[in-house]
C-alpha cells in the first residue's frame, strides 16, 4: 500500500518519489488556514524546495498508520520542526487510481521539548 512508500520517500527526502504518489487531481486542504494545495502547485520549484527542507530538517516521532485500504489512509505523527515547534498531526488521504487523491490534515501544537 502507499503508507510505506510515503514514509520511505519522506524519511529520505525523496521529493520525486513523494510526488509520484500523488494523483494528477491531488488536492491538499490545510485546516490551519483553509488553503488548498493542488498537484500543480506541488510541482512548482518553490513548493518542492520548501517541502524538501521540511523533510530534511524536521524530526518525525510516533508516526503510525491508523488505517489503510485501497480507498483511504489515516495516519498520525508527532513532528518537531527546525524552529523547535512541535505538532501532533492527523492526516486523512483519500485514494484514486492507486494514488493519493485528497488530503486533509489538522495539527495540534505541542510544548517544545526541554534540553
Amino acid at each position: 500500500m502507499l503508507y510505506e512508500k510515503f514514509v520511505t520517500a519522506y524519511d529520505t527526502a525523496d521529493i520525486e518519489t513523494f510526488l509520484s504518489l500523488m494523483h494528477d487531481d491531488f488536492q491538499w486542504t490545510r485546516h490551519s488556514d483553509g488553503s488548498v494545495i493542488t498537484y500543480e502547485t506541488m510541482l512548482s520549484e518553490g513548493f518542492a524546495d520548501w517541502f524538501t527542507d521540511i523533510m530534511i530538517n524536521s524530526q518525525v516521532e510516533e508516526r503510525r498508520c491508523i488505517y489503510e485500504n485501497e480507498d483511504i489512509l489515516v495516519m498520525h505523527e508527532v513532528e518537531t520542526f527546525s524552529s523547535g515547534n512541535r505538532d501532533a498531526t492527523i492526516s486523512v488521504f483519500l485514494k484514486r487510481d492507486g494514488l493519493f487523491w485528497r488530503l486533509e490534515n489538522g495539527s495540534t501544537p505541542l510544548p517544545r521539548l526541554e534540553g
